[in-house]
């Protein structure tokens, strides 16, 4: 079903445009290990409705976690939602697949997609019995089908027997419409990196729509909008003969591209929700040149449906020691009023030069009430933090990471294991905590 874009019960707002460099809070929050398995990439998936649900997905609840290891195993692990505790603790609950690319391989691991056919996993999948190189990926699909996981690869993405399909794939990244009949999916063509295709998520489907709206696609940074058809992604644009990464819209019932960011920064990964601070608005943020989480709120459309934007907030570190921000996400909290929330790793060298000791931090959005609290900084201890991802447990929402001990002159760099800070947000309220899967969060808070 079409679903468009729009201002949803929009609210008079007149906020002031400034820099969110609130003071560090004082609060300790300490780091708690969860485990010692060597995760990498882990997605929850905590709030298909923005609820903890035992029920769901035909019983198996939505309190748990994907990862795939070195070997190629895609991994389910459950999450005590009391605790935040991993059952087990080496995250091994259940097997999906065994021919699972490694996140390494591509530069993502498996994704979450909420549609009517429960919670289902997308990711990029080798044939079985072939060497794991890129002529025999595909992006994949695992549903939950009689009690047991069903692993296959999206018809247009590669055929089941190996011969390839109509493009070989990788990095699918699904829709997050829980009403939806199936939900979308969309991938890389292996053989031309700018082309993005999509379809339905469904391994029955034998007509999938493979419609490219590169050529400005680049990297993995695309984003499907919640509650529609269209999605945000990273495009280079060229003036004056030097390139710079902006945001983009694309429409894909009536594909149609349109250019949301035009200014001289350089555009690293976008997510986009609505926001309870501005009336449930659709909001994007994106971080500009590294240092800067840029907020934008809808203001309208265009005649061809595009959204328009108008930048309400700049979020820079709070921690000068730290100015180098990445890894940001956001998620929505309800206790009880909703707030929304960007997690982040700081650094102060370039990321490039990693493991290096880093921080943790997390941001408020609204102008009007700037908070910008450090979780963990980097000296205290000196270790790399990676990867952080969030679950919303009985207390409140945890952040989830890797530890890594930096290598020295003297000794190679050595993983310690999973860990998780409570960021002591207050025990969720009201009708909704917010989603943590990656590309969305649900409205409704």
């Amino acid at each position: 079903m079409q679903k468009s874009f729009f201002l949803l019960n929009r609210v008079a707002l007149v906020l002031l445009l400034c820099a969110s460099t609130a003071s560090l809070q004082a609060q300790t929050y300490t780091e708690v290990k969860v485990s010692s398995t060597s995760f990498a990439d882990i997605e929850f998936d905590s709030a298909r409705d923005g609820l903890y649900c035992e029920s769901c997905n035909f019983g198996q609840g939505n309190a748990r976690f994907n990862w795939t290891d070195r070997a190629g195993n895609l991994w389910l692990g459950h999450v005590d939602w009391q605790s935040g505790a991993f059952l087990p603790a080496n995250g091994k609950a259940e097997l999906v697949d065994t021919s699972a690319a490694y996140w390494k391989d591509f530069g993502n691991g498996p994704e979450w997609a909420f549609s009517q056919q429960g919670s289902q996993l997308v990711y990029t999948r080798y044939q079985p019995g072939m060497p794991r190189t890129s002529a025999y990926a595909g992006a994949a699909l695992a549903s939950m089908v009689g009690g047991a996981w069903l692993p296959d690869f999206l018809p247009g993405a590669m055929a089941s027997d190996g011969s390839g399909g109509p493009v070989n794939s990788a990095l699918p990244l699904a829709s997050q419409g829980i009403s939806d009949p199936f939900a979308l999916v969309l991938y890389k063509n292996l053989a031309k990196p700018q082309e993005i295709y999509w379809e339905q998520a469904s391994l029955t489907d034998t007509a999938p729509s493979l419609t490219p709206f590169g050529p400005y696609a680049n990297g993995i940074n695309e984003r499907w909008i919640p509650q529609t058809n269209q999605l945000l992604f990273i495009g280079t644009t060229i003036t004056a003969g030097k390139g710079t990464q902006q945001v983009f819209w694309y429409d894909t019932d009536t594909n149609k591209v349109a250019q949301l960011t035009a200014d001289a920064t350089n555009k690293d990964d976008m997510f986009v929700f609505q926001a309870p601070e501005f009336g449930d608005n659709y909001v994007f943020f994106t971080i500009a040149n590294g240092t800067e989480i840029d907020v934008y709120e809808q203001t309208g459309s265009t005649s061809v449906g595009a959204p328009t934007f108008r930048i309400v907030n700049r979020i820079t570190s709070a921690d000068p020691t730290e100015p180098l921000i990445a890894s940001a996400e956001p998620f929505i909290n309800c206790s009880p009023t909703c707030t929304t929330y960007i997690f982040m790793t700081l650094t102060g060298t370039d990321k490039t030069l990693q493991p290096v000791p880093n921080g943790l931090a997390i941001t408020t959005i609204d102008p009007a009430h700037p908070r910008f609290t450090v979780l963990a900084s980097a000296s205290s201890p000196a270790v790399q933090r990676s990867d952080p991802e969030y679950f919303t447990t009985a207390n409140g929402p945890y952040l989830y990471y890797g530890r890594v001990t930096p290598a020295t002159a003297t000794s190679p760099a050595k993983y310690q294991g999973e860990y998780y800070i409570d960021m002591q947000l207050g025990a969720p309220m009201g009708p909704c905590v917010g989603s943590s899967a990656e590309g969305g969060l649900m409205p409704g808070c």
